[in-house]
C-alpha cells in the first residue's frame, strides 16, 4: 500500500520546537515527510533533528546544486502541503507572491488540486495586525487552509491570539486532509472494558486496559490502515494517528458501534473490547429494592448489600446485521479462566456455530503476565481445530493483516 506524502514547510519561529512532534507522529503513522525550513527556522531547530526524524536531508537553499527544480518536483511529489509554524513575515510574503526563497517558489507552483495547511504562530498584535489579516484573506481565498490559533501564553511574554496550536490539533487537521483512496482498507476496532454504574461513585468493570487493542491499531496504521479505534475511558490508546472514539459502558459501546457500522463502509472489524456480560440491575439493602444506576450514593453504613445483574447480549452478534457492508470481515476475541484446550475450543466453535464471525483469537488469563497476554490462538472458521499461535500482540498483528490482506485479495 503506498504510503501518503507530505511536504512539511518550516519558518522562523520559536514554535517550530512543535513541529518536531508532529513530523516524528506523522512518520511513525507510516506517512513519508521532506521537510523543507527557511534559515531562520534552522536557527531554531536543527537539521540534524529534522533529517533524524524523516531520513531525508532537509531542504534550505533553493539554489543548491541539482536542486533548481526542487519547487516544481517537490510540488509534484507532495500529497499534502504544510507550513507550520507559519510567521507574519512569511504569511506577508506569501500573499504578494514573493518566491525569492524555497517556500515562496514552492507556494507559487502550487498544484491547487492538493491540500494547503498553514498553522500561524506570532505575537498578538502581529497577528492582528491589518497587514497580516488581509494576507491571510487573501490566502484562503486562493484556497489555503488557514488553521485557526490558539489564545494563551506568548514566548514573548504576552498572552492572546497568534499561538500556533498545539500539535494534536494540527496533526488531526493533517490526517482529515490526507487523500483518502476507494482502496484503503479500513477496520474498525473496539477495545479496552465497559464500566457498568450502581451508583454516583461506583461501577463494575474488569482488567482490560486495552493494551492488545492500541498494539494491533498500531500495527495496521503502520501498514496504511485506517482505523476507527473504540475505546474505554481508561483504556490505552494509540500513540500514532487515527480516529479514536470513547465509550463508558455497554449501551454506549453499543450506540457507537451501530453508529459507526450503519454510516461507514468498513472492510473489518476486531472486537475485542471486554464488554461486561451482567448488568447490575437491582440492590437490596435489606428493606427495600433499588433500581440501578442508584442516583446519589448508596449508604457505606449499611450491614448487607445485595446486587442483582442481568444478563447482557453479546454485541458481536449484531456487527453483520448493521454493517453497510454485507461482507464484512469480523473477527472476535474470547477469554477464557483456567480452561483446558477443549474446552477452549468448545467456545470458539460455539462463536462459529452462531456465524458472528470469520475468525477468533482465544487467550486464557493463565497467560497474563504483567496486564500482557503471552500467547494468543487464532482460528478460523473452516479449520477450528487447527490455529495458528502467537506469543505477543506484534505477532498477532501481523497474522491478522495477512488475513485482512488474503481477504481483500
Amino acid at each position: 500500500m503506498s504510503r501518503s506524502k507530505i511536504l512539511f514547510q518550516i519558518s522562523g519561529s520559536i514554535a517550530a520546537y512543535k513541529s518536531a512532534g508532529i513530523i516524528s507522529k506523522l512518520v511513525q503513522s507510516g506517512y513519508e515527510v521532506q521537510t523543507v525550513a527557511t534559515p531562520s527556522a534552522l536557527k531554531f531547530i536543527g537539521w540534524a533533528t529534522l533529517e533524524g526524524l524523516t531520513g531525508k536531508p532537509v531542504l534550505s537553499d533553493m539554489f543548491e546544486s541539482s536542486k533548481l527544480m526542487d519547487h516544481i518536483n517537490l510540488i509534484k511529489w507532495a500529497d499534502v502541503v504544510v507550513l507550520a509554524p507559519a510567521t507574519a513575515n512569511t504569511i506577508n510574503r506569501l500573499a504578494q507572491g514573493l518566491s525569492d526563497d524555497l517556500i515562496g517558489a514552492l507556494f507559487l507552483a502550487h498544484d491547487w488540486e492538493k491540500p494547503y495547511l498553514l498553522a500561524p504562530a506570532m505575537n498578538t498584535k502581529m497577528y492582528t495586525h491589518p497587514a497580516t489579516q488581509a494576507s491571510l484573506k487573501t490566502l484562503r481565498k486562493w484556497g489555503v487552509n488557514i488553521l485557526p490559533t490558539a489564545d494563551g501564553y506568548l514566548a514573548c511574554g504576552d498572552e492572546g491570539a497568534g499561538k500556533m496550536l498545539e500539535p494534536e490539533s494540527i496533526l488531526k487537521a493533517i490526517f482529515q486532509a490526507l487523500p483518502k483512496a476507494a482502496s484503503v482498507t479500513k477496520v474498525l476496532i473496539t477495545s479496552g472494558a465497559t464500566r457498568e454504574t450502581i451508583d454516583d461513585v461506583r461501577f463494575v468493570s474488569n482488567i482490560s486496559t486495552g493494551r492488545t487493542g492500541s498494539d494491533l491499531a498500531e500495527a495496521m496504521i503502520r501498514q496504511g490502515y485506517s482505523v476507527t479505534f473504540l475505546h474505554g475511558f481508561m483504556s490505552k490508546t494509540p500513540d500514532l494517528v487515527c480516529k479514536t472514539i470513547p465509550y463508558s459502558n455497554r449501551q454506549d459501546l453499543a450506540t457507537t458501534l451501530n453508529e459507526q457500522l450503519t454510516t461507514m463502509h468498513y472492510n473489518a472489524v476486531i472486537h475485542l473490547a471486554a464488554v461486561s456480560d451482567f448488568l447490575p440491575d437491582q440492590a437490596d439493602n435489606g428493606k427495600a429494592l433499588q433500581v440501578l444506576p442508584f442516583k446519589g450514593k448508596l449508604s457505606s453504613d449499611l450491614e448487607t448489600l445485595t446486587l442483582r445483574f442481568r444478563r447482557n447480549s453479546k454485541l458481536v452478534e449484531t456487527i453483520r446485521s448493521q454493517s453497510l457492508n454485507p461482507h464484512v470481515q469480523v473477527i472476535a476475541f474470547k477469554l477464557t479462566s483456567g480452561s483446558d484446550e477443549k474446552q477452549q475450543l468448545e467456545s470458539v466453535k460455539a462463536l462459529f456455530s452462531r456465524n458472528v464471525c470469520d475468525l477468533v483469537v482465544a487467550n486464557d488469563m493463565d497467560d497474563r503476565l504483567n496486564d500482557q497476554q503471552t500467547s494468543f490462538k487464532l482460528f478460523e472458521s473452516n479449520d477450528p481445530a487447527h490455529p495458528t499461535n502467537a506469543r505477543t500482540s506484534s505477532d498477532l498483528a501481523g497474522l491478522l493483516i495477512d488475513k485482512l490482506h488474503y481477504k481483500r485479495k
